[in-house]
């Protein structure tokens, strides 16, 4: 009972940030394969801060064009279809939420650490052949996006939450369960829903610290959890108080990946490539 009134809660919340309609209009043309350049550019050129987004990043060390990127149009074929969804997403979400923070919340961290397992998501997924590497990245980034509605909507909750797993007593889902009857997957899963993203995405978000509960797309939300764990072990933007520990070796299995490759060196080679694509993407898009 107290889940579903913290649920209905979640979805009702007034003041709750739509996912913004240029990125839902963007991302629904990219899936479309008859979208051109010319079509995306008029859709994207109606948001001059947007515009002005995809130019610095276009124009970034990360892509190394040699000459400097001035029009939308050719900035769009230079980073691509699937790297454009993923750098409006990152946008429009990072400016759908505002960056307030206190001593309980680090906006800069939490980025980082969103960011980080979505890229790594992105770049694993590739590794492994799964077809979609577009929509890992989509959902690394937004794995733990109950923990900001947590905070900026249940903030006295969000403090004694906090507070305990700081003292040691208790680990982060753990006292969210006590406090909340629920965790930030939960929550940000019920955010998903009012935003109507993909089902696959929504499961990924609610089961990331439990893979083994995903029916729809194991694999997506697998490779979430692995990633999630991977970060905090390297300690890439990994956040201080929502440490993952280990990771539910079910979600290898499922990602046909043998327990015995994972090895100092996979974690040094991972860890090395991930830093510097998460510095690179980082100071363009924060």
């Amino acid at each position: 009972m107290e889940n579903e009134i913290l649920k209905e809660k979640v979805q009702n919340i007034i003041q709750l940030p739509a996912l913004p309609t240029i990125a839902v209009e963007v991302a629904s043309l990219i899936d479309n394969p008859n979208t051109s350049v010319s079509k995306l550019t008029k859709v994207i050129s109606a948001d001059q801060v947007l515009t002005a987004k995809v130019l610095k990043i276009a124009n970034s060390p990360f892509y190394g064009f040699q000459r400097k990127i001035s029009t939308l149009d050719f900035a769009i074929m230079v980073l691509g279809f699937d790297s454009l969804k993923e750098i409006l997403i990152s946008v429009s979400l990072i400016s759908a939420f505002k960056k307030k923070q206190d001593k309980y919340f680090n906006s800069k961290e939490f980025w980082e650490h969103s960011l980080a397992t979505g890229i790594a998501a992105r770049t694993l997924a590739k590794q492994l052949g799964y077809r979609i590497s577009g929509e890992s990245f989509v959902a690394g980034l937004i794995h733990d996006i109950g923990i900001l509605v947590t905070h900026q909507y249940f903030h006295d909750d969000y403090i004694q939450i906090v507070d305990a797993v700081t003292d040691g007593k208790v680990s982060f889902q753990d006292m969210e369960e006590t406090v909340l009857f629920a965790t930030h997957g939960d929550i940000g899963a019920w955010l998903a829903e009012r935003w109507n993203l993909p089902d696959q995405l929504i499961e990924a978000i609610r089961f990331h610290h439990k893979p083994s509960l995903a029916e729809r797309n194991p694999q997506l939300t697998a490779l979430i959890h692995f990633v999630d764990y991977l970060c905090h072990k390297l300690g890439i933007g990994a956040l201080s108080y929502e440490k993952v520990q280990q990771y539910d070796p079910e979600s290898l299995k499922i990602l046909n990946i043998s327990e015995a490759e994972m090895t100092e060196a996979f974690y040094e080679s991972f860890g090395s490539k991930l830093r510097e694509d998460l510095e690179r993407t980082f100071v363009n898009i924060i």
